[in-house]
């Protein structure tokens, strides 16, 4: 009885309701000053943000409710790794130059408007990422023996790795709704570590893959559509 609730879904359920707005609000509000929340959210591009991260974490919540057993063969991307905490860092030190005027530009909300609106692109990006992968598993769980770069659903069809991108796109949408020049500092060695990674991942799927990887790279870019 016990291991069963323990495996029951909604525990990754409520774990997505909750990691989404810790991470995505809670770290900005931790690098803004707990002790000012009134002026975080007196700006209606930052009170705007956190009405988009709260519901990014219901709709992936949502997601996780739908999404099938996942076979044991099958891998997502571990983005727990050196360039996901260079995020983390770019998250805090901008949150907190915000509020402190620390190597940040001149107040304007229009340059904010423009970080929220890359932000969002990034949010649906990921919800789109994630729904590929949902239908891939519905339509082939009795085959699904492939990596996810491997599908050609959705965001996949364009580009191997969607979740790189959308990091990138949190990233940059963080540096300017906080206006932070340190942020855009900290872009350099975030990307340096992507591409790297790109590389490295690369070189590992050609040698697992074969042939199915040549034709996949011949019809999809790395990380930008039709570009690179």
């Amino acid at each position: 009885m016990l291991n069963r609730i323990s495996r029951s879904k909604v525990w990754l359920v409520l774990g997505q309701s909750l990691y989404i707005p810790l991470v995505l609000l809670g770290l900005p509000l931790l690098g803004w000053g707990l002790d000012a929340l009134p002026a975080f959210f007196g700006n209606p591009v930052r009170a705007a943000f956190a009405i988009v991260v709260v519901a990014q974490a219901l709709i992936n919540a949502w997601l996780v409710s739908i999404t099938p057993p996942e076979p044991d063969h099958e891998h997502h991307f571990d983005l727990a790794r050196w360039h996901f905490h260079m995020f983390e860092i770019i998250v805090v030190t901008a949150a907190f130059g915000d509020r402190r005027s620390l190597l940040t530009w001149d107040q304007t909300d229009s340059v904010r408007w423009i970080g929220l609106a890359v932000y969002l692109i990034g949010a649906v990006l990921a919800i789109w990422s994630q729904s590929a992968w949902i239908r891939h598993l519905r339509t082939e769980a009795a085959l699904a023996l492939n990596h996810p770069v491997l599908i050609y659903e959705g965001p996949y069809k364009l580009i191997r790795y969607p979740p790189f991108l959308y990091l990138i796109l949190y990233s940059l949408g963080f540096v300017f709704i906080f206006r932070s020049w340190l942020g855009i500092v900290l872009m350099i060695p975030l990307l340096g570590n992507i591409l790297n990674r790109i590389d490295s991942l690369e070189k590992t799927f050609a040698e697992q893959y074969k042939k199915i990887w040549a034709l996949r790279c011949r019809n999809s870019k790395r990380l930008i559509p039709f570009l690179y």
